[in-house]
Order: C-alpha cells, then structure tokens, then sequence
C-alpha cells in the first residue's frame, strides 16, 4: 500500500497532474512537454492588442491626452506591437497630414534579448542601449512616447537625457507599460490561487523565471528623471503604468 506520507509524487509542477480522462478528451499529445511548451507561449501571442484595445482603452485616451499632441507636430513612437495596437494610427489621426509619426517597433529584439538572457548596462534581463534618436537633431520632436517599451532600456538617466535632447523645450515625455511580471504582479497573483495556478502554467517553460524580468518602477523612472523632467509624475492602473513629465523649456 502507497505511503499517505510520501510527499514526493506531489512535486509535478503545474503540467504533472494531467489525468487519462484528460488525454481521453483531447489526445496524447496534451502529455508532450514540447506542445506544452508551444501552448503556453500561444496563450501570451497576441496580448498586448488584446490588454490595450479592449480591456484598456480607456487609458489610450488619458496617454493621449498626456501627450498634448495637437495638428502639424512631429512624434516618435518607441515601442512593442505598435502597429497591432494602432498607436501609429491613433496619433496620425491627431498629428493630421501635416504632422509627423516615426515608430520604433522593438518587441522581436525584446523577445531576443530575453530568451537570450542578454543584459543591460543596468544588469536587467532583455535590456539594451538605445540608440533611436543619436542621428536626430536637438529639438525635433514635439513628443517622444514609450508604449510598452520601458523595461526594455538598459539605462533610463541616459536615455533620458537623449530622448529629450531630440525633443522640443516645453513638450512632454510620456511612458507607457503594462508591466506584466513587474513588482506589483506578484501580490495580486499571489491573492488568488487561480491566477498563482495559471500564470505558473503559462511561465512555466519560460528561459527566464517571471521574478527575473525587467522591470522599472515608478520610483526608479523618478530617480533616473531627477532634474531633467518638470513635474513628474505616475499613474498605476490595474497593471499599467504611466510615467510623464515636461522638458524645462529653454
């Protein structure tokens, strides 16, 4: 008789426990670790268009707005998924004919980096140097945004500096991040063993363990921004983080 005691047939991790009344329903091929792997990455594909568009498009219009964009100006758009999300479209439609959008889609690099454990200069994971405005000129843009790009610079005091050395005097930055795996993640998972269940599931043959991954608080974005921004300031809704502030005018 087994042994009531015996707590090692318990330790399967969150893929161990599938039943033959499982693999009956849907097949064996539920059991290979290799379609585990692909279907755990399947459920994140497709996200970020899905979080933004319809469960946040609400906080569109508040980034927006943060931007005081307005007819004939010139912005730059730094970010993950940028087309799926309909930034680029978005601030076209505000900017008008006359104006101007560049995007810098970064999320395949981001995707790399991470898989490949690459670190920054800052030491975090899926971080590198940015270099998308060293060729712009001083002053040439009205607004710089980062959608869901944040976690990916390796050295926020540096590249804000540069960001806003391309930007005009008197105009805003705005970050923008729906920090999935950032500091306040864990406790809200940990709240309820349902999502503690599926995010162990969905993490599960990931590279990087979740606690690993880049993330820039609120108060590290303030200290990296200390006397270069005008009042800034951050905002925390239900996952997302926004961070904005003025460049001293001149």
């Amino acid at each position: 008789m087994a042994d009531r005691n015996d707590t090692s047939k318990w330790k399967r991790g969150p893929w161990g426990y599938i039943q033959p009344w499982d693999t009956k329903a849907l097949g064996p091929t539920i059991e290979d670790p290799k379609e585990q792997a692909r279907w755990a990455q399947v459920i994140r594909l497709g996200g970020l268009p899905y979080c933004w568009r319809e469960l946040a498009a609400p906080m569109l219009s508040i980034i927006y707005s943060l931007t005081e964009l307005k007819r004939g100006d010139k912005v730059l758009i730094i970010g993950e998924s940028i087309e799926p999300c309909g930034w680029d479209v978005d601030l076209r439609n505000i900017v008008g004919g006359s104006g101007e959008v560049q995007c810098v889609e970064i999320i395949e690099k981001g995707r790399q980096t991470t898989a490949d454990i690459v670190k920054g200069k800052s030491g975090k994971i899926g971080t590198w140097h940015w270099d998308y405005t060293e060729k712009v000129p001083d002053a040439y843009f009205d607004c710089i945004v980062a959608m869901q790009s944040v976690q990916h610079c390796d050295d926020w005091r540096e590249t804000g500096r540069e960001l806003l050395r391309a930007m005009k005097p008197g105009r805003r930055l705005v970050l923008a991040e729906l920090a999935m795996f950032g500091t306040p993640f864990f406790p809200r998972v940990e709240a309820d063993l349902h999502l503690q269940y599926w995010i162990d599931k969905i993490s599960h043959f990931r590279p990087l363990p979740p606690r690993e991954s880049a993330y820039y608080s609120p108060e590290e974005l303030h200290a990296a921004f200390d006397g270069l921004l005008e009042q800034p300031q951050n905002l925390e809704w239900k996952g997302i983080e926004l961070f904005w502030g003025r460049k001293f005018a001149a």
